[in-house]
Parts: C-alpha cells; structure tokens; sequence
C-alpha cells in the first residue's frame, strides 16, 4: 500500500515590527504552521544586523512554536540583471548579506525576485544574474544545510527575465544547474504571466508544467490570489478567494502531487485577521484535496 503524500504546511509572510522575535508570535496569532519574514527593509537597500543572541533565540522560539521551514524575502530593490553598476552592486551585497542572516536565524532560503534586464535582451540579462547569483551560490557550498537562494518567476511585466516556466528552465541552465539553487513558484505571478489558474483543469494542466520543467528545483509556493485577469502581467495580490484566480484554482493548485510537501506561504495582506482567514482557507482546500 502506497503511503500517503507529504503534508504542504501552510503560512503567511508575516510582520517583523517591534523586532525579528515578534514575528514568531505573529505567525502563531496567524496559525501558520510555516512562514517568510523580512530581515531588513524591503524597500531599502540597509543590511540586516546580525545579533548572535536575537538569532539565537529566534530559532528557539521557531523551535518551541513547532513552526517552520521558515523563509527570508530579499528586499524588492534586488535587481540581479540591472544594467545599472551600481544597482548591480547593492544587489549582490544585500544578497549576500541576506543569506547571512537567513544563516544565523536558521532559515531555509533566501527569495530574490528573477528581475529586469531593463531593456538590455535576456541574453545580457541572464549573463548578467549569472554574474552575480554563480559567486552567491558559490559561496553557499555545495552540501545541503544553511539557506538556499531561491529565485521567485515574477509577473510577467516588460523586459521580465523568468515569468514563463520554460524561461526559468533557461535560468537554472545558465546557472549551471546549482544545487543551492531553488524556486518560488507564485501564484499571482503565473497567472498575470498568462497561466489560467482560475479554471481548475488550466490549473492543473500548468502545474503539471511546472513540475516537468522545475519539479526538482521547487523550494516554495507563494499562494496569492489575483487582482487582474490571466495575462494581465501585473503584479496585484488580494485575499485568497476574492480574486480571479478564486477558491477553485487553488483547490486544484493545492491537490497537484507534485507539490505535496512544499511550504506554502501567502502574501496578501498586512493585516492578521485576514492573513489567519487566508491561512484558515488555504488549510481547508488542502485538507479537502487530501480526504
């Protein structure tokens, strides 16, 4: 008899106000039983501080709350692609500085956005993140333990380097298939890129994609719903079911085995009360595509 599939844990990207420690508190007020956090500004380019007696007691506290893996999101100005020097430069600075911290807190990856090449082609684009993650990577060792840098496909919005599957297919390829690389697969992201996930068989139909071209490679679900149609490329999340995307794209994205197991995190809201409903509803349809 076949044993039944790993269970994805469900969580949100939780609030870090007040200190890094209240982020454990936050996501048990959430009933997450996974979560992502911000070590550092996200719109600012300030490095997180490492406190050997804060990291310290927040993987104790992470530990005692039976939560976990726990992730780290980039600040949103990483642009590995940036044509820009000096953009270049802070990004591969904040990069690694945030795989610092996700270290010493204990966290499972660091999330940095596929990015832009500005106009510059994919080509130079692609050379140009190969530039700066290969050296990241490098850096991480090629035995598991410790973070692992997993790169999100984004929306779909001009000079994008890795919306579509098969281009972050190419990324990982470029990167010369890494073993500390990973990716997020966003849910909100694919489907402004033009995956229809809102009609349950499209649904399944492109994670079954997914899988074939980056199962092997898929660290993290992020579950946001939609503001926008599919093919919309813009990057608008809302509350899980009061999208276009709706309960039954997730239900089906949620039943796909071939991302059972995988931690599940939301990003729709800064307020808790919704991020516990979004949680509470994302726990309900993967317990119903179990039963």
């Amino acid at each position: 008899m076949r044993g039944s599939p790993p269970v994805s844990p469900i969580g949100a990207h939780v609030s870090v106000a007040g200190g890094l420690l209240n982020a454990v508190a936050n996501a048990r007020q959430a009933t997450c039983e996974t979560f992502q956090v911000w070590v550092s500004s996200a719109r600012a380019w300030k490095p997180p501080a490492l406190d050997p007696a804060v990291d310290h007691r927040f993987r104790e506290l992470v530990a005692e709350a039976g939560l976990g893996p726990v992730f780290v999101h980039a600040a949103y100005l990483v642009n590995l692609a940036s044509t820009s020097q000096a953009t270049f430069d802070s990004s591969v600075a904040a990069v690694a500085a945030t795989l610092d911290k996700a270290a010493a807190i204990g966290a499972a990856g660091v999330v940095v956005h596929a990015g832009s090449h500005l106009g510059a082609g994919r080509g130079p684009g692609i050379a140009r993140i190969r530039q700066g993650a290969l050296p990241l990577l490098d850096r991480l060792g090629d035995e598991p333990g410790g973070p692992d840098l997993v790169v999100e496909l984004t929306a779909g919005t001009r000079n994008a380097i890795a919306s579509r599957f098969e281009e972050m297919a190419e990324l990982v390829e470029a990167l010369g298939g890494h073993p500390r690389l990973r990716v997020c697969f966003d849910t909100c992201h694919a489907h402004a890129a033009g995956y229809d996930l809102a009609d349950p068989v499209a649904a399944s139909a492109a994670v079954d994609e997914l899988v074939m071209l980056l199962g092997d490679r898929l660290a993290l679900v992020h579950a946001n719903d939609s503001l926008d149609p599919p093919g919309a490329a813009r990057d608008r999340h809302c509350p899980i079911g009061d999208g276009t995307i709706g309960e039954d794209g997730f239900a089906a994205v949620l039943a796909h085995p071939g991302l059972a197991g995988l931690p599940v995190v939301t990003e729709t809201t800064g307020d808790p009360a919704q991020m516990a409903r979004d949680v509470a509803c994302l726990r309900r349809l993967r317990d119903a595509a179990r039963r």
